[in-house]
Formats: C-alpha cells, structure tokens, sequence
C-alpha cells in the first residue's frame, strides 16, 4: 500500500514540477515578445517622425537643459 502512496506523491511532485516548467516558459515567452513589441513600436515611432520631419520646438526640458549647458560653458 506504501508503494502505491509513493507513486502517487511522485505523480503530484512530477505533475507540478511540470506546470511549474510550462509556466516558466509562458512567462518568459511574454517577455520576449513584449521586448519585440517595443522595439517595433520604436522603430515604428522613428520611422515616422522622420518622414514628418517631427523636429518642431524644443521642450521644456530641452529649452531647460540648453539654458543650464549655456551657462556652464
């Protein structure tokens, strides 16, 4: 009756150890195609903003940044 026991806890341990692999993969393909989206969505981005010359006034920030850099040299 032990024996029996055995192959059933080895079962479940096997069983999860399977899911646990499957679930690994899942999320790791997830990632790697999120990392895929993203870089499409990027070269998508600068693809357009170059044919639309999207180079219009500075930001903010940019305007910030110059001002700072201008009076540090």
């Amino acid at each position: 009756m032990s024996d029996t026991a055995a192959i059933v806890r080895m079962k479940a341990t096997m069983f999860r150890d399977q899911i646990v692999n499957f679930l690994e993969a899942a999320v790791a393909f997830l990632l790697v195609a999120n990392v895929i989206s993203v870089a499409a969505t990027t070269y998508a981005m600068q693809l357009l903003s170059g044919v639309t010359g999207a180079r219009g006034e500075p930001g903010i920030i940019e305007r910030k940044l110059n001002a700072i850099l201008r009076r540090a040299s």
